[in-house]
């Protein structure tokens, strides 16, 4: 998370209100919170605000999910059904999606080359492989950065992950995103702990003040601490009221909150997730894990697609109620599919010659199928790589994404990193 300081009136109040918490005579300084980096904000006409990341953890079946292919030998025992886009056909199991399928759109032709959980994630989430002598940057810090603050409460960072943890990279740790383990217990850490009191939550903050102005004297050129500055600073706006109770769900009718799925961490989370863009938030990823079906593939997926297809289907009614679909891009996505062959448990096992994504809002062009899968087997035409994902989500949001930045000792990254990766010229209004 970072600094979210700005210039003139906003910057004095909120000096002000540091010094309220800290006590009259205690600063605010954190080795100069009124030296920090103003952060302009971006607001691009007819661009998107905001990207919501569904991530389906652990390879969701495309085949018993986006891509059916039923009646064939690999095609399992769902049945496909028709969707409101024309043509475009998906499980049996994802009823409500289908229904609202005339304001998404599909790609089919999803691939990469990486197989492995873990290296198949990061490259889905920063476009590069995994490599030893650094960490790059996932595509929610990357627009983080050039969207800039929230423009409701530019208190709130403007990244925010619940349920899967990632540093910032060559960006540096203001764009890391601000994580959340479960959304429903999200304004734990907002709060001061039941038993300790303000007067001694002040003496604290008053103590490290003191503490960390003698450690900067003695490395006064050191970007990591003003890096811990900005990180603290910002954590202490965000413990204002106002700003904490964006994290409240409690503050939400219980109507919306049971339409979610009150006791579903993925339903309150997507909940959580409309909260933080009405806000402003620029980038929320959401993680609904154990897609990961070697064994019982069937009987896990009907479990988790009934889920997938309420929430989902939730959050787009409610999207679009509050006036927030057409500014917000919702991508549903995992790091790669599952075989076609089912193995002798009934499962399928990892496969990233082809897989899906579910896209839409934020001016996606709606009742789209991009590319298709040969059976779900290969990719039979218009082949979509991670770049290319990455480069659309950046033309809807005003983002050049052939632009290059900087690590910390010089090295250059470009935001996709082919040169060939290129927006995909039919989702694009």
């Amino acid at each position: 998370m970072k600094c979210v300081g700005c210039r003139g009136y906003r910057e004095q109040t909120r000096r002000a209100w540091l010094r309220s918490i800290l006590g009259a005579t205690g600063g605010a300084s954190f080795f100069g919170l009124g030296n920090l980096e103003a952060l302009g904000k971006v607001r691009e006409k007819r661009t998107a605000d905001s990207v919501i990341l569904l991530w389906m953890g652990g390879g969701m079946s495309h085949i018993d999910t986006f891509d059916p292919q039923p009646g064939t030998d690999v095609g399992g025992p769902f049945e496909a059904i028709a969707t409101t886009a024309e043509g475009i056909r998906i499980s049996q199991h994802l009823p409500g999606i289908a229904r609202r399928f005339k304001h998404l759109s599909l790609i089919r032709s999803m691939t990469s080359n990486e197989a492995a959980h873990g290296r198949a994630t990061y490259q889905m989430h920063t476009g590069y492989a995994p490599i030893p002598t650094i960490q790059h940057s996932t595509i929610g810090s990357i627009i983080a950065k050039y969207k800039g603050v929230p423009v409701h409460d530019e208190n709130l960072p403007p990244y925010v992950s619940i349920g899967l943890d990632w540093a910032a990279g060559y960006l540096g740790p203001r764009y890391a995103p601000y994580y959340i383990g479960n959304a429903r217990y999200g304004k734990a850490n907002l709060e001061i702990r039941k038993g300790l009191g303000r007067m001694r939550f002040n003496s604290r903050l008053r103590l490290l003040d003191r503490l960390d102005k003698t450690f900067a004297k003695n490395h006064p050129e050191s970007d990591l601490l003003v890096a811990y500055a900005e990180h603290f600073n910002a954590a202490l706006l965000m413990m204002r009221p106002q700003t904490a109770k964006v994290f409240d769900l409690n503050d939400e009718p219980m109507a919306v909150r049971t339409a979610y799925g009150e006791t579903s961490g993925f339903g309150q989370g997507a909940l959580l997730a409309r909260r933080l863009v009405q806000r402003g938030v620029r980038f929320v990823e959401l993680t609904y894990g154990g897609w990961d079906t070697h064994q019982n593939n069937f009987v896990t997926v009907e479990e988790k697609s009934a889920e997938v297809d309420r929430v989902v289907s939730t959050l787009i009614d409610d999207l679009r109620a509050k006036d927030l679909f057409d500014r917000t891009v919702i991508v549903l996505t995992s790091e790669f599919g599952r075989t076609p062959r089912i193995n002798g448990t009934q499962g399928r096992d990892h496969y990233a010659r082809v897989w899906s994504t579910l896209i839409g809002g934020g001016g996606i062009q709606p009742g789209r199928q991009i590319g298709a899968s040969d059976a779900g087997k290969a990719v039979a035409r218009d082949p979509v790589r991670v770049g290319d994902l990455h480069a659309t989500l950046c033309k809807v949001l005003g983002i050049d994404h052939t632009q290059i930045n900087y690590s910390s000792d010089g090295r250059p990254f470009r935001i996709t990193k082919e040169a060939s990766a290129k927006p995909i010229a039919a989702l694009i209004a």
